[in-house]
């Protein structure tokens, strides 16, 4: 079933959103090492200064393998047991990294001396859960965090980017600032005052921060202090996540376009297209489109990539952060140069099921060498050097935002993407690309 609305059909303020779908999630707890790397730079170097999991992309300020937390197993099984009541999956198997998932780094080593974190809890706050591609870190004891527990923090953490604030009450996993000597009872089905965090200003004094979320971002409650409706945080993680599904089965594929062996005839479209069904309402995708042809300076390796979580070359439009299932999966792709195409196309819910890979090969015919140009004998355009011909590849499209890792007791940071135009010259034989990212069509995210 298609998501109908998220924060935008919000009612006015004090109510909660009125017709959200909840969406299944994914927590990933690392039992091996895992690559950081700078959001700037690399393969990261597209995401706008965006965390994202699948890739590793987070505030480090230069690449650093992070080790997994010793006990990952037991701990694994403590956040399995206090999650149970939710549509999360917490898993050591890392996804698939065209689908969004919440990674969380584990340690109770003791933070910098400079950390003045009061949680041991680390991740941007996430309103409305809508970012799910995020990383979420513990540490040991800092300035103002002594002792702390591990599953309690780290359950602190993930309630963050869950869009959880802090509350008044001891026995929510969200009590601010925590009591690591009390263990919580869960995330309560009540309703409970936020609080304000602590930070501290320039000059280094503690200071009380405003709230961060609004009221339409968490579940009615009545209004609590000084007005304010407060937060329920059991309901909350069900108006996001739902109740939990067991769904053993991976998407179904059906009506893929093309078939194996098609033959294209110059200036043809390269039409991708494929119907998926699964008992999640969203899923994780990804076509790959390979070829000597397209080998140049914007694909070195001559692979073109379109899938979900941010993480290839182009995306679809509504799959920020999570794209509903029934989705229009079709990639049109234009006058691609004359050669033998691999095309391969994947899929993944959120329950850990992946449907077996299709393998798709097709040719596009060449020119007649008379009016060629060039050896990917595609005519020449509008280009004014000769020899050249213009191509534009027209995909999905793409608009993303979220909520980085944020320092400290987590801070928001919501950017987007826009479109982009991109040219090259360098493909062989001088043939020339240009790929347009145009609002509706396609958005590009370069990854070097």
């Amino acid at each position: 079933m298609k998501r109908i609305c998220l924060i935008s059909c919000a009612l006015a303020a004090g109510l909660a959103p009125a017709s959200v779908q909840a969406e299944p999630a994914i927590l990933y707890v690392p039992t091996e090492a895992v690559t950081l790397r700078p959001t700037g730079e690399g393969v990261c170097g597209g995401m706008g200064g965006q965390v994202n999991s699948a890739l590793g992309c987070s505030g480090v300020e230069a690449e650093v393998e992070e080790p997994a937390y010793a006990d990952a197993a037991n701990l694994t099984d403590a956040l399995t047991t206090g999650l149970a009541a939710y549509d999360i999956a917490v898993t050591n198997t890392r996804p698939p990294e065209y689908i969004s998932y919440t990674m969380l780094l584990a340690s109770d080593e003791p933070g910098s001396k400079t950390n003045m974190s009061f949680t041991c809890a680390y991740g941007g706050i996430n309103c409305n859960a809508l970012k799910r591609n995020d990383i979420i870190s513990t540490s040991g004891d800092t300035t103002n965090c002594i002792t702390p527990e591990i599953v309690h923090s780290a359950m602190y953490a993930f309630g963050r980017i869950s869009g959880l604030e802090g509350v008044t009450n001891p026995e929510d996993w969200m009590n601010y600032p925590p009591d690591y000597t009390v263990p919580p009872m869960g995330f309560m089905d009540v309703c409970n005052d936020r609080v304000n965090q602590f930070g501290f200003n320039d000059k280094g004094d503690q200071v009380e921060l405003p709230l961060e979320c609004t009221s339409v971002d968490h579940a009615r409650c009545p209004d609590g202090m000084n007005g304010d409706p407060g937060q329920n945080s059991h309901q909350d993680l069900l108006m996001w996540y739902g109740e939990p599904v067991v769904d053993e089965d991976p998407p179904e594929l059906t009506n893929i376009v093309p078939e194996d062996g098609t033959v294209l005839m110059p200036g043809d479209d390269l039409v991708l297209d494929v119907d998926i069904a699964d008992a999640d309402a969203v899923v994780g995708a990804r076509w790959t489109i390979q070829s000597d042809a397209i080998m140049g300076e914007m694909f070195p390796e001559g692979i073109l990539t379109q899938c979900t979580n941010d993480v290839c070359d182009f995306n679809w439009d509504d799959a920020a952060p999570l794209k509903p299932t029934d989705s229009d999966w079709m990639v049109s792709l234009v006058g691609l140069p004359a050669g033998d195409y691999a095309i391969t196309l994947e899929a993944a819910d959120y329950h850990g099921n992946v449907a077996e890979m299709v393998t798709i090969n097709v040719s596009i015919m060449g020119d007649d060498p008379a009016t060629s140009t060039g050896s990917g004998g595609a005519e020449a355009g509008n280009d004014e050097t000769a020899g050249n011909a213009t191509n534009s590849f027209t995909t999905g499209a793409d608009g993303s935002g979220g909520s980085g890792d944020g320092g400290a007791d987590g801070g928001a940071d919501d950017d987007g993407a826009g479109g982009c135009s991109c040219t090259t010259d360098s493909a062989p034989g001088g043939f020339g690309f240009m790929l347009l990212g145009l609002m509706g069509l396609g958005v590009m995210r370069r990854r070097w």
